[in-house]
C-alpha cells in the first residue's frame, strides 16, 4: 500500500502514523508547514485505508450526524455516547503524537471539549469535523474519519493560527 502513496505522502505517514513523529518534528524534516505535513499524513492514512472522499451528500449526512454525536458525548463526558461512535481501535493524531484506543482518545476529546465555549461543525480540509471556538476565536479543529458509521480516526489541530491555516467550510453559513 505505501507504494501507491506519492513520495512526501509516504514520508508523512511513515514518520507521523508509523513512528510516532509529532506533527512540528515530522514538517521540519518534510521542509514544510505543519499544516501541510498533518494533510499530507491524513491524506496518506485515508488511501491507506480505502477510504477516499464521500462520494455522496447522504453519506455526508449520515457522517455529520456520528460526529455531532460524538461532540455532544465529548461535551457531556458520556462515556456511552462515546463508546457508540468511536472504532475499537480509534486513533487521535495530534502534536504529541498519535493516541490509540477508545479510552485515551475519549479522555482526548473531552480535553478539546473543556478547552473550547462553543464547537461548530465544519468541514475539516473536506472531512467532517468541527471547530472549537473560545472567546471568539477558532483554537481548535478536528477532522474524523469514519467506517461504517464509527469513527476511526481523528486528525486534531490547536492553536489559533494553526486552525486558520486549515481549508474549513462551515455547512450553516
Amino acid at each position: 500500500m505505501l507504494e501507491r502513496l506519492g513520495g512526501r505522502e509516504r514520508l508523512a505517514y511513515v514518520l507521523h502514523d508509523a513512528f510516532g513523529l509529532p506533527v512540528p518534528q515530522t514538517a521540519r524534516i518534510l521542509g514544510s508547514s505543519p499544516e501541510a505535513a498533518a494533510r499530507l499524513a491524513r491524506e496518506a492514512r485515508e488511501r491507506i485505508r480505502g477510504r477516499g472522499a464521500v462520494r455522496t451528500e447522504g453519506e455526508r449526512g449520515r457522517q455529520r450526524a456520528v460526529v455531532d454525536r460524538f461532540v455532544a458525548a465529548a461535551r457531556a463526558r458520556d462515556a456511552r455516547g462515546l463508546v457508540s461512535v468511536l472504532d475499537p481501535d480509534v486513533v487521535a493524531y495530534a502534536d504529541g503524537g498519535p493516541v490509540h484506543g477508545v479510552a485515551a482518545v475519549s479522555e482526548t476529546a473531552a480535553a478539546f471539549a473543556r478547552s473550547v465555549d462553543v464547537s461548530r461543525p465544519a468541514l475539516v480540509d473536506g472531512a467532517v469535523g468541527a471547530v472549537g471556538f473560545a472567546a471568539g476565536r477558532p483554537v481548535s479543529a478536528f477532522a474524523a474519519t469514519l467506517h461504517r458509521d464509527r469513527i476511526v480516526t481523528l486528525s486534531l489541530t490547536t492553536g489559533e493560527a494553526r486552525v486558520r491555516a486549515l481549508d474549513l467550510s462551515f455547512p450553516d453559513s
